[in-house]
């Protein structure tokens, strides 16, 4: 529900929609212009004026004509330089050449307004609205407006806070046949239908009626009062919807600082019937505006002070001291940082269970429902052989491998550090993690988290349990979630040390070693730098 004000709604012309009192003050401000001309319809005007009678006409605003503007009509009326018209169409977009043009005299002005009232107002109404149709719309309103990003409480008065009714059962199409959207037939047939009258408060009712009427067809407002109902009810099922605690993991990636809407997070859980347990996320890994450089070392010194109080939080989170019910909570994990960065959070969280993980959709659309966050209604539930396990090189007796997992991009030999793979080939024992296909878009269901994951389990069977290797060189390219998983695997499998490495800027760049996760505590080599696990 949002407000568009009434002042800022423009009217096809590219002149804003006024209201009264902003359309006066047009009329009273010294423009010049000898000759001012309102042109009407049934309830809305425009303002046009000009210097000399040659000339043509120039629109200088539109909007509502109502009791402030009779207050600036009166001087020019008198001086005999205020000139009136009438259009069956949008007074803004007509050419008032076309027009029989008047000297506007006071009582057609008001007659006018008399006119305007009855065709807007309950008095023009061919019927009237019942208690209990009225109760049915402001019950599923949730008694808020319902124009879109408003949402105003319309049972207490903002400035004195009294109870009441302040809300304007607005009719969509209108209950006139001369009023906005009005109708020969369906304005009678419709007058005390729930389904065609909307909640609206005082501005935002003169906004579709008086100020910018053209600009709010039927199926506009229709739509309006749909997504309205439907919004309220999904707010009210909610409540119904499991808690979790929101976990954010966000960095600075590409010199891009990540904004983070609380809102599109709360409607990726409701899409999935999720409720977040409390009002603000816990931020864990945060470092601040430093751009993502996992090769230098005020990086790491900068996220290892971080990790010194995240580590202990995030523990207290998991083991439930914080809420002091001894009981682990479930988590809702909104990953968007570097790799490495990624699998600490994974290993720290775990895979125990309870853990629900959202990937950021870049492609999709930041205005849909979630955001970006939400999960794309479109996807396709992924087949069950989509994630593979390749042995690239076999073991032979060494107590080292590597873990290439390629879903973004396919990694290649030639791009890992020596002591890995040189030119020719793997140097070390390798498996192999890749899907039917490479792209940022790879993981796109949440069932892709599932499966990749149980490809996660085979290669790490191998690796340590077939093989027995006591250091695992981790090499990936992947989504953000997919990222964090590979972490989580660390957990059941801890007795290796995983050897994180990442690329450097520019596309084919190598990879580096950045840290070593152990059973113990993470390390930064270049630094010594180590924060117990």
């Amino acid at each position: 529900m949002g407000l568009t004000e009434p002042t800022g709604a423009v009217v096809s012309t590219g002149v804003r929609g006024l209201v009264d009192q902003d359309l006066a003050n047009c009329m009273r401000a010294p423009m010049g212009q000898n000759q001012t001309l309102i042109v009407v319809n049934q309830f809305t005007s425009a303002l046009f004026g000009r210097d000399e009678p040659s000339q043509a006409w120039a629109l200088l605003g539109a909007g509502e004509f109502g009791p402030e503007c009779l207050e600036a009509a009166k001087p020019l009326v008198r001086r005999g330089k205020l000139h009136w018209a009438v259009t069956p169409v949008q007074p803004s977009e007509v050419d008032p050449a076309g027009l029989s043009i008047g000297r506007a005299t006071m009582p057609v002005v008001k007659d006018w307004l008399r006119t305007a009232d009855r065709a807007t107002t309950v008095s023009g109404r061919t019927g009237e609205v019942s208690v209990r149709t009225m109760d049915e719309v402001a019950i599923r309103a949730a008694w808020r407006c319902q124009f879109p990003g408003c949402g105003k409480d319309l049972t207490t008065h903002f400035a004195t806070g009294r109870r009441g009714n302040y809300g304007y059962f607005a009719h969509i199409v209108a209950s006139s046949p001369d009023g906005p959207r009005g109708d020969p037939v369906e304005s009678a047939r419709l007058a005390d239908d729930a389904s065609n009258i909307m909640l609206a408060c005082d501005e935002c009712h003169r906004l579709i009626d008086r100020v910018a009427p053209h600009l709010y067809p039927s199926a506009v407002l229709r739509e309006m009062r749909r997504s309205g109902v439907e919004q309220v009810e999904r707010l009210l099922n909610s409540l119904r919807y499991p808690e979790v605690e929101p976990i954010l993991m966000l960095g600075n990636i590409s010199g891009q600082p990540h904004h983070f809407s609380q809102r599109a997070a709360e409607e990726a859980l409701w899409k999935v019937g999720l409720r977040l347990a409390r009002g603000k996320p816990e931020v864990f890994c945060l470092n601040g505006n430093h751009l993502h450089d996992p090769h230098a070392p005020y990086y790491w010194g900068s996220l290892f002070e971080a990790l010194k109080t995240d580590v202990p939080r995030l523990q207290a989170l998991l083991n439930g001291t914080r809420s002091g019910g001894g009981i682990r909570p479930e988590l809702a994990v909104f990953p968007l940082h570097g790799t490495s960065i990624l699998m600490v959070g994974g290993r720290l969280i775990g895979d125990t269970g309870g853990v629900h993980l959202f990937q950021f959709h870049r492609d999709q659309l930041a205005s849909n429902v979630g955001a970006q966050w939400a999960w794309p209604t479109d996807a396709v539930e992924p087949a069950a052989e989509k994630y593979q396990v390749t042995k690239r090189r076999d073991w032979h007796g060494e107590d080292e491998a590597c873990l290439v997992v390629s879903l973004t991009f396919e990694i290649s030999a030639q791009r890992l550090p020596s002591n890995c793979a040189t030119a020719s080939g793997f140097v070390l024992p390798t498996v192999v993690v890749s899907a039917d296909r490479f792209g940022s878009d790879v993981v796109g269901h949440p069932k892709d988290l599932e499966l990749f994951g149980k490809a996660l389990d085979e290669a790490l069977r191998v690796i340590q349990d077939e093989w027995k290797a006591r250091r695992t060189h981790l090499f990936v390219a992947a989504p953000a979630t997919a990222c964090f998983r590979v972490g989580q695997k660390m957990q059941a499998r801890n007795q290796a040390t995983f050897v994180c490495h990442e690329t450097g800027r520019g596309n084919g760049s190598p990879f580096k070693r950045t840290i070593e996760i152990s059973s113990d505590f993470i390390l930064e080599p270049v630094s010594g730098q180590r924060i117990a696990l």
